[in-house]
């Protein structure tokens, strides 16, 4: 008995759109002329060199030719057509019978971040078929090896707020602009993942410290657990009754987290505290780090969705629920544009239903910040 793998045929279609996306960006396009004068093969590429995530087009034309193969060397990937054009999408993976990823290697100091696979080309004309080599060029990323990251920045704040009470009449209602601090650090080394965060400003402050540590898994995905600590102030609730003011709020929580480099998703629950009520908290957070990721990518991004209860059997009336994302998109080297939004509702409970105390709170965000890795 015998074993073998079977190749992937694909038969080529036309790809105009995608030459067409291409073409309009700018990408820089490889062409080459192989075989005799008398019956020369054309190879298009674009882009010139393929990344990873990212597939290009390739045309490959010879006049007259009856039908025309491009495959890998090893007959994983196979494209044909009959006719004279052959066009296809080629992607990172080709040549490999599953998808790699493939890292920079340096050698006496210098960086080797170009991977050329091998592929074979046979143009038939009249029943005779005639065989080229050519290669798929596959440019490689390097590998992150940052292992701290620290931020800071400056944002332009957009809040609206409001206080509501019995019959919903309105105790304090303000939108208003103004500026926030924020600072952000960051720890991936092995087993250990930690993120530490501070702002002030906007009629808020506050700092939170996150802690992953990984219990089993392996280099692509890792499972562990997350731990939770925050506070914040919120100035703003003074303008209500005694029952909502501007107390500091303690969150803690621990749960389990998935985990890679830079990146932690985790599910948690614990303890919400005002000083007048504690409160039980579930939350969701999830955290990538562009800068501390396997191969650095120029997009920060966090997302939080915390529910805090309370007070009540079944259906609690003591609510404080919070959602944020928050976005860092890297404009040149280690500076990034902010962008983040955020809902805040919370709501605590009187003598009757209809007479429980609400807050609201909607902030847009908009600014820069600055990073430094190493």
């Amino acid at each position: 008995m015998c074993s073998c793998s079977l190749p992937r045929f694909r038969r080529s279609f036309a790809a105009g759109a995608a030459a067409a996306v291409l073409a309009g960006c700018g990408v820089p396009m490889q062409s080459a002329r192989l075989g005799p004068d008398t019956a020369p093969v054309e190879v298009e590429m674009m882009p010139a060199e393929l990344r990873e995530g990212q597939s290009g087009e390739l045309v490959v034309r010879s006049a007259g030719a009856d039908s025309i193969v491009f495959e890998s060397l090893n007959g994983v990937d196979r494209y044909w057509t009959t006719g004279p054009e052959l066009r296809a999408v080629i992607s990172p993976d080709f040549g490999d019978p599953a998808p790699v990823l493939r890292y920079a290697a340096h050698r006496d100091e210098r960086l080797l971040d170009v991977l050329k696979k091998p592929a074979r080309i046979a143009v038939c004309r009249r029943g005779r078929c005639t065989e080229h080599y050519h290669e798929i060029a596959l440019r490689l990323p390097e590998r992150n090896r940052r292992s701290v990251a620290l931020t800071a920045g400056w944002s332009s704040v957009f809040a609206r707020r409001s206080i509501l009470g019995a019959d919903r009449t309105v105790l304090f209602k303000e939108a208003l602009t103004s500026g926030v601090w924020a600072m952000h650090g960051e720890w991936a080394s092995g087993r250990w993942n930690a993120q530490a965060r501070g702002f002030t400003g906007g009629g808020e402050h506050g700092a939170s410290l996150d802690v992953a540590r990984m219990l089993m898994g392996g280099e692509s995905l890792s499972y562990g657990i997350a731990l939770h600590a925050g506070m914040t102030h919120s100035d703003w609730l003074t303008a209500g009754p005694s029952a909502a003011t501007g107390r500091t709020a303690y969150r803690a929580g621990i749960g389990p987290s998935v985990m890679l480099k830079g990146i932690t998703a985790s599910s948690l629950l614990g303890i919400y505290s005002d000083g007048l009520e504690t409160l039980q908290i579930s939350s969701t957070r999830v955290s990538i780090n562009g800068n501390l990721t396997s191969v650095r990518h120029p997009v920060t991004i966090t997302a939080e969705k915390t529910f805090a209860f309370g007070g009540g059997a079944i259906v609690s009336r003591r609510r404080d629920a919070l959602e944020r994302l928050t976005a860092g998109i890297r404009v040149v080297d280690d500076v990034a544009l902010n962008i983040g939004v955020s809902s805040h509702r919370m709501a605590w409970p009187e003598t009757h239903p209809s007479d429980d105390l609400r807050a609201t709170e909607t902030v847009i965000t908009l600014g820069g910040q600055y990073s430094v890795t190493w």
